[in-house]
């Protein structure tokens, strides 16, 4: 199943290049590092109109015509946007055009990204730029603007869950994979090359099952990190959902958590309260995001959730 293939990011993309109306530079906006590089490649292919060895070699990232940079794992720096602009001007040697992929512009310093500022303004014929990032904000304005913007947010949970059963068919958890992903599909592999979630949902419900004030600091003592603090917001974000619709009597669960847990859950705080909890989650993880400090984050969220009971 090639989702990509059928994104609206690679359909715009399609479509400017059969209308032969390709934008000199494109931005792509995909918060899925894990995918975002060979995402990137693929969308080359198709700017570039590569034919099924073109492609090859564009995957492998050994085509002449389409230069990728940074070395996967490394940060471009001035130096290596120095020397993309050094292969700007040297026409084609395959084909009538010329790519310049540019990986996880996110991370790039502003140094290096006002380096390309003049080239994205005036390219040389025949030479276009594709430019990566897994956010926006920290990719300059002066870079947005002179780039057409492409965008991938997610996939939806009835495609990701499809996705999932198709390339980890032992998986018995794939609804509850894509629920948890939000319909980002690196991170939907991730889970999915991982431990069985029952355990972990199962926690989590019942920690909001039990939680009381004397309790918080050991709530927060159980997140040793971002990425683990990751995981449990969006396993109690599932379980707030279930026990709300638990209360309403509608919709499908989406928790691994044992039914009688959720229930707990459900009896414990009202629909208000539920839906309360769900959006200081989502404030919560908003503030991670810009690196706010974890313990005050959880225990902040973890009263909130009480307070609104």
């Amino acid at each position: 199943m090639q989702l990509f293939e059928n994104s609206r990011a690679m359909r715009m993309l399609r479509a400017d290049a059969q209308a032969g109306r390709l934008s000199h530079a494109y931005l792509f906006l995909c918060p899925d590092a894990r995918n975002l590089r060979r995402w990137l490649k693929e969308l080359a292919a198709v700017l570039l109109g590569a034919d099924a060895r073109a492609k090859r070699l564009i995957a492998e990232e050994c085509y002449s015509d389409c230069r990728i940079f940074p070395a996967p794992g490394e940060k471009a720096g001035v130096a290596e946007v120095k020397a993309m602009l050094d292969d700007v001007y040297i026409k084609p040697v395959e084909g009538e055009k010329k790519a310049f992929v540019l990986d996880n512009v996110q991370d790039m310093l502003a140094p290096a990204q006002n380096k390309l500022l003049k080239v994205l303004e005036e390219p040389p014929e025949n030479v276009y730029f594709l430019l990566g990032a897994t956010g926006e904000y920290s990719v300059l304005t002066t870079v947005r603007s002179r780039t057409k913007r492409l965008e991938l947010l997610s996939f939806s949970e009835e495609e990701t869950e499809a996705w999932l059963k198709e390339k980890f068919p032992a998986r018995t958890d794939a609804h509850e994979i894509a629920a948890l992903s939000g319909g980002i599909l690196g991170k939907a592999e991730e889970l999915a090359e991982g431990d069985s979630l029952t355990q972990e949902a199962q926690e989590a419900a019942r920690l909001l099952s039990t939680l009381s004030p004397a309790g918080i600091p050991a709530a927060v003592r159980s997140c040793t990190d971002r990425q683990a603090a990751a995981r449990l917001l969006s396993l109690l974000r599932l379980t707030l959902h279930d026990a709300l619709a638990y209360q309403l009597g509608i919709g499908k669960r989406v928790s691994a958590a044992q039914e009688d847990t959720l229930r707990r859950v459900a009896n414990r705080f009202g629909a208000a309260a539920l839906v309360s909890a769900q959006e200081q989650i989502t404030r919560a993880e908003k503030n991670l995001k810009f690196n706010a400090n974890l313990p005050m984050c959880l225990e902040e969220l973890f009263a909130g959730i009480l307070e609104g009971r």
